[in-house]
């Protein structure tokens, strides 16, 4: 009695003490203001319409846990960790999509944001760094509009943060984490990445980025009279790499869907650190992008101007201050090359970007420091640099705050034709019946029937080749719409008003900005 009586006053003594960190302190305010602020946007997106690739992830999870049947592809786009995992709740009955909502995709965001915060503790000794990352990522536009979809990207953070924190608590500082012993540090990395990139296959390029971290860091190993060979042995294998990539994807589909050869270079990507901190004024960048540069000039020019100490890498110091510099340029640098050189998307979003995000944050928040410090040693006012940073990063938050409450709400109802038109179907057809739609994901998940594109087969390439796959296949219904406009033919739209003596509208939605024009339409066919 006496022992158990102990053991909890020396939990409450170690409460009280992480409590008195000021830092702790703060910490714990700022989860507290996300989760009220998250629940907030929770509950008023919590019955939003899916959009394609919700539907698809949903589909696939339904298919997968035997509720209806979808043919998901396994590509190098799409890897099937988030419907494996989606159709566990499924297959054990848990199907209400709310509830779904709030375990696979609110849940994972707040868990994100509490691992950022623990990463970059772990990558540097100054919590400030973390606290202003962790303030700036509660509101990140971003993040807050995509964490109550169901997405890919919270799930591959998390275990992209796990792997971060094991990298520099456990493997570089030679640190226990819990049941993560250091000897086996490496094997738990490979593994988090693993699932990260299984649950986001773009996240691939975070595997040569460790890798290439993790050799520079044990460089030192090497006997000196080797180094040199060493390096350039490693240049050598990494242009050979590259090469054998280009040479691959002009002979495989699989791998051209990365490495897009036939692509030209393109450099837009570049303006994904001006889009992440979105500004009130048109062409005047944010207060944090400016913070940013800051940051990234300052990192760079320690570098450049004092290039000894590059050997601190190579050493198993406490402070892993250095090295986290190193791994954020790593990071940044690496995944810019991947979008620039490999994938070469002349489009992109900027959650596909989410992976850097720690090295964003991170040096944003050092640029926002050194700015604090460097006006309080003109000025000589105490606490002035505290006060400052306090100012700019609400300034930036409250900037984020107010893009990501108008573009929520603004795309709160989109796709809801498509939701109810599915719903409709859902109730006025068979299980055994042919719907076709453009909108196949979406149509799969809510109706739960046989969805399928208007190109029925390889051969149905033009309107001819479709009226011949319609007499043999019989659909019942077909519907055209405005939605997916790239998955439906030109000749779709005039199809029904060809047949009119045999496709009748049973079901019209309008668009929501104009109650007089139709924006959906599911036709009967007699067949």
């Amino acid at each position: 009695m006496t022992e158990s009586v102990s053991k909890i006053d020396s939990k409450k003594d170690k409460i009280k003490s992480w409590l008195n960190n000021k830092y702790n302190l703060t910490f714990l305010g700022l989860l507290i203001f996300i989760i009220i602020f998250r629940l907030y946007y929770f509950v008023i997106t919590k019955n939003q319409p899916l959009w394609w690739d919700e539907a698809e992830y949903l589909s696939t999870a339904k298919s997968l846990a035997g509720i209806n049947h979808f043919d998901f592809k396994w590509t190098l786009n799409r890897f099937p960790g988030f419907p494996l995992l989606v159709s566990l709740f499924y297959m054990i009955g848990i199907s209400n999509e709310v509830v779904l909502r709030f375990l696979v995709a609110f849940i994972p965001s707040i868990l994100a944001l509490v691992l950022m915060y623990f990463v970059i503790i772990s990558m540097y000794s100054d919590k400030k760094i973390a606290l202003i990352s962790l303030a700036i990522f509660s509101l990140l536009w971003e993040h807050v509009f995509y964490s109550n979809r169901f997405h890919t990207e919270n799930w591959s953070l998390i275990f992209e943060f796990l792997a971060i924190i094991v990298l520099f608590k456990v493997y570089l500082k030679k640190e226990d984490w819990g049941f993560i012993k250091h000897k086996h540090s490496l094997f738990w990395i490979s593994l988090l990445i693993f699932f990260c990139v299984f649950f986001r296959s773009g996240n691939l390029f975070l595997i040569p980025i460790i890798i290439l971290f993790l050799i520079i860091t044990n460089f030192y190993k090497i006997p000196e009279k080797l180094r040199k060979a060493s390096a350039i042995g490693l240049i050598i294998l990494a242009i050979a790499g590259y090469i054998s990539l280009d040479f691959l994807s002009r002979r495989s589909t699989f791998v051209s869907q990365f490495y897009q050869y036939m692509v030209p270079i393109d450099w837009t990507v570049t303006s994904i650190f001006y889009g992440f901190y979105q500004s009130f004024i048109p062409y005047l960048p944010s207060i944090l992008f400016y913070a940013f540069l800051i940051g990234i000039i300052i990192v760079i020019g320690r570098i450049v101007i004092f290039p000894e100490g590059f050997k601190k890498v190579n050493l198993n110091l406490q402070d892993n201050s250095y090295k986290a510099d190193i791994f954020n340029l790593i990071l940044i640098g690496g995944c810019l090359f991947f979008f620039i050189f490999i994938l070469r998307s002349r489009g992109f979003e900027y959650r596909w970007f989410f992976a850097i995000l720690p090295a964003i944050f991170a040096l944003t928040a050092k640029g926002l420091i050194k700015f604090g410090d460097f006006i309080q040693s003109l000025l000589k006012i105490k606490n002035l640099s505290l006060i400052i940073i306090i100012l700019l990063v609400f300034l930036g938050v409250y900037t984020q705050f107010n893009h990501t409450d108008m573009i929520v709400k603004y795309k709160l109802d989109s796709y809801s034709q498509v939701r109810d038109s599915g719903l409709w179907l859902r109730e006025n057809s068979n299980a055994n019946d042919l719907i076709i739609s453009a909108s196949t994901t979406q149509h799969t998940y809510y109706s739960e029937r046989n969805i399928s594109p208007f190109y029925l087969d390889d051969s149905n390439e033009n309107e001819s080749a479709f009226d011949i796959s319609i007499a043999k296949l019989k659909p019942r219904f077909i519907i055209i719409s405005g939605f997916e406009p790239a998955f439906t033919p030109s000749w779709a739209y005039g199809w029904p008003e060809k047949h009119s003596d045999r496709v009748k509208p049973v079901s019209v939605y309008y668009d929501s900005q104009n109650t007089q024009q139709p924006i959906l339409v599911i036709y009967e066919i007699n067949s």
